[in-house]
């Protein structure tokens, strides 16, 4: 028997007062993300302008650090009293110690999918999540390149907003089974390893389609231009972080969708300091996704 974990928000703070400056953030991100790509070609001296770092960890920009500071800023000018605390992938990258004190966590990755944005492809998001006790209570993802906003509050949902539009709602649609063979599958551009490609294979779906950022790939689930994503990471080598996760996560559980290990398990958060989202990881709508799951970790053992 499960139960639902109750939460009240710190010092009295009101909902609708949280989600409107998270809004405000969210909708800044996208035109500080899109001033970068304003007016300037896909060639060198974009890059040049977002003075990219390549660390061993993967490139960082300017304007990641710019977002981040910026996100913590906005929320401690807001709410000075609150103690809550922060991880952000570019504290990480720089090798901030962290000590959460607090049981409120803003898990933030400024710019999801840094090689996307510095490609100019469009397949990256910012994901902003607050958690309570490591639980998703409120997601934010900007996609800059749709012109939309991304938003899920615990017990309220998920949806989607446009400059012109407010709280359009997401009704939690979940898809009939749908057989494997007639899935579009989502994956990672850049880390197809020769055992994720052989478990494609074995898995025979419609179409395989490597897109960007994780918030990127989650929306477009959402939007049903696809069908599942799987994230495939073995014991060895880089995976998935909290960031990585977190804010989508909460998006496609509030859509009524799952995000799970291939036992069924949600995605769990802040587990350890090394914030690793490691193993075989799917996301999806569908209502027979615990078989997909099962018929993914039959392929892996046999």
């Amino acid at each position: 028997m499960s139960f639902m974990k109750m939460f009240w928000l710190p010092q009295d703070i009101k909902q609708e007062e949280l989600l409107d400056l998270t809004r405000e953030i969210g909708w800044e991100v996208s035109r500080i993300l899109n001033a970068y790509n304003q007016n300037i070609e896909k060639n060198d001296q974009f890059q040049r302008k977002l003075k990219i770092l390549n660390l061993e960890s993967g490139p960082v920009t300017s304007a990641d650090i710019e977002i981040s500071e910026l996100v913590k800023k906005r929320i401690k000018e807001q709410y000075p009293n609150i103690n809550w605390d922060f991880l952000s992938e570019e504290d990480v990258k720089n090798n901030q110690k962290l000590n959460f004190k607090s049981k409120w966590v803003w898990i933030i990755d400024p710019i999801d999918g840094t090689k996307d944005f510095i490609e100019q492809s469009g397949e990256f998001a910012m994901h902003m999540a607050l958690t309570y006790e490591s639980e998703i209570i409120l997601s934010v993802v900007p996609i800059p390149s749709k012109n939309q906003l991304w938003m899920f509050f615990k017990d309220r949902g998920t949806w989607c907003e446009t400059p012109n539009t407010k709280q359009n709602f997401i009704i939690p649609i979940t898809l009939k089974d749908i057989p494997i063979n007639d899935l579009t599958i989502l994956t990672s551009k850049s880390h197809l390893s020769s055992d994720f490609e052989s478990l494609l294979e074995k898995l025979c779906p419609k179409k395989v389609v490597g897109l960007g950022s994780v918030g990127f790939k989650v929306v477009s689930i959402l939007t049903g231009e696809a069908s599942l994503y799987i994230s495939y990471s073995s014991n060895n080598g880089s995976c998935p972080k909290d960031w990585d996760m977190a804010a989508p996560f909460g998006l496609i559980k509030g859509a009524g969708g799952n995000f799970t290990d291939l036992y069924s398990n949600d995605l769990s958060f802040l587990k350890d300091n090394n914030f690793e989202q490691r193993g075989i990881l799917v996301a999806s709508l569908n209502q027979n996704h615990q078989e997909i799951c099962k018929k993914i970790l039959d392929l892996v053992r046999n």
